[in-house]
């Protein structure tokens, strides 16, 4: 489908920019495009956007912080792939203004698995 083939270009895009030419402007549309991955009711959408935000993170992480909520709420998901490299996103976005709400959140998951 034409969602499918526009959602792997865009995913494809992102893992460039984070690769080759990492600007400020494009590093905040990269974070824009994994954000409305992160709120999808796909798994597998999901899944790209936490894989596509850690190579943002890997750049710089304020580009990130702003959609760190959305990459918590992925710890609610069944999938147990798709928690895991949240949780390891999640240790990426750490910074000490986030520390509380992050680690909490990583508490009270591990509390419930």
């Amino acid at each position: 489908s034409h969602n499918t083939i526009g959602n792997a270009l865009l995913y494809e895009c992102v893992k460039t920019i984070t690769r080759i030419h990492p600007n400020h402007a494009l590093l905040e549309s990269c974070a824009e495009i994994t954000a409305r991955f992160l709120k999808a009711a796909s798994h597998n959408l999901k899944y790209i956007g936490v894989d596509a935000l850690g190579a943002v993170v890997r750049i710089n992480a304020k580009f990130a912080q702003e959609h760190q909520m959305a990459v918590i709420d992925c710890l609610e998901d069944p999938d147990e792939t798709l928690k895991r490299k949240t949780l390891g996103l999640l240790c990426k976005m750490t910074k000490p203004a986030n520390i509380e709400v992050i680690v909490e959140k990583m508490i009270s998951f591990l509390r419930v698995t």
